[in-house]
């Protein structure tokens, strides 16, 4: 009897690692996309997606020191704190508007090539820091600038951000500090032999995966089995609850005034007609937060720059730059980094091209 099991046991072991084996090798013509495995083994396993680490105050950012990603957790190059004697600093943040779609590289990014344009038209050179994380709504924004990012000294803070802060003015029960909707970044809940098997077989992830599907860093963050804002049915949101956007971009912006930088906020340009479901209450908040954005430029005397507005105008950019909603191509990214430029050209007395007034 115990021959028999054992035979039989070691018959279907024998049988699950000739499957795994044949799977691993048909992967390929199969159309396997083994980013979406490694991202779900790593979510199962450890409890956090390959690119994005638990970070405190801020629930998350970019892994720290990594061959993408610099010391303090953001898709740039290194950051010395020390200042170059003449080289204007520029620091840009935002969400993934900001960021870049593509974390494997930089050159489409609106900061990358906001760098580069302005070194061409003035002969000199910039040093523009990309502070923007996927996901990241103004909340994080705001912690990030207060105990890490003002420490740079940055000439110009630019931010641009109007889609993220949505997520927690659909959901009932509404809190300024948005903790109705986020949440720490914390495993799934899993047991020992699931891990193990997320560690050793990519069937077995491979199976799981076309069921679920890859938990993105917003499911890891948020809150589940929530319910819609009433106002949600009519398309319409509270207008409290667009406050603390406002509030915290009011308050990034008066705390690097003070610092003595120079202010440009930048409104976020939508694909209007892309078919994202409840479109219209997604545009109705994107308008809403552009609009308290070029506000609070008049009011507080801080550049704008109108991507919104430009998009809307040269409608025959739209199909061709937009990869979805709101982000775009590397095309589109160069018209932010103009209109950026533009504003700066326009305003900000530290581009002068005779050197007269010198960053400080």
């Amino acid at each position: 009897m115990v021959r028999k099991f054992v035979i039989g046991l070691a018959c279907v072991l024998a049988s699950l690692i000739v499957a795994e084996v044949g799977f691993r090798l048909l992967e390929g013509p199969l159309g396997v996309n083994r980013g979406d495995l490694r991202n779900f083994r790593s979510v199962l396993v450890r409890g956090t997606l390959p690119n994005f680490e638990p970070r405190a105050h801020t629930v998350f950012a970019r892994p720290r020191n990594v061959s993408t990603f610099n010391s303090q957790g953001f898709n740039d190059a290194d950051w010395p704190v020390a200042r170059t004697p003449g080289v204007p600093r520029i620091l840009c943040l935002g969400g993934s508007t900001t960021e870049g779609g593509n974390i494997e590289g930089r050159d489409g990014q609106y900061p990358q090539l906001l760098e580069r344009v302005l070194e061409r038209r003035t002969g000199r050179d910039f040093e523009v820091m990309n502070a923007g994380i996927s996901g990241w709504t103004t909340a994080e924004m705001l912690v990030s600038w207060f105990l890490t990012l003002q420490d740079y000294a940055p000439d110009v803070v630019v931010i641009h951000e109007g889609v993220n802060d949505l997520h927690a003015r659909f959901r009932k029960n509404f809190r300024r500090d948005y903790s109705h909707w986020r949440v720490p970044l914390r495993p799934p809940p899993t047991n020992s032999l699931t891990r193990w098997l997320a560690r050793w077989s990519d069937l077995y992830l491979y199976q799981r995966l076309s069921r679920e599907g890859v938990p993105d860093i917003g499911t890891l963050t948020t809150t589940k089995g929530w319910q819609d804002e009433p106002l949600v049915q009519e398309m319409r949101l509270p207008a409290e609850t667009a406050r603390p956007f406002v509030r915290n971009v009011a308050s990034i912006a008066e705390s690097a005034h003070e610092l003595g930088a120079t202010v440009v906020l930048m409104s976020l340009p939508t694909q209007p007609d892309y078919s994202v479901s409840n479109a219209a209450l997604w545009n109705y908040g994107v308008n809403e937060n552009n609009h308290d954005l070029a506000a609070l430029a008049a009011g507080k005397g801080y550049l704008f720059a109108d991507a919104a507005g430009y998009f809307a105008e040269h409608v025959e950019l739209v199909r061709p730059e937009f990869l979805d909603y709101v982000h775009i191509t590397g095309k589109g990214n160069q018209i932010k980094a103009e209109l950026v430029a533009d504003a700066l050209e326009r305003e900000w007395a530290g581009l002068a091209l005779d050197g007269a007034q010198e960053p400080r």
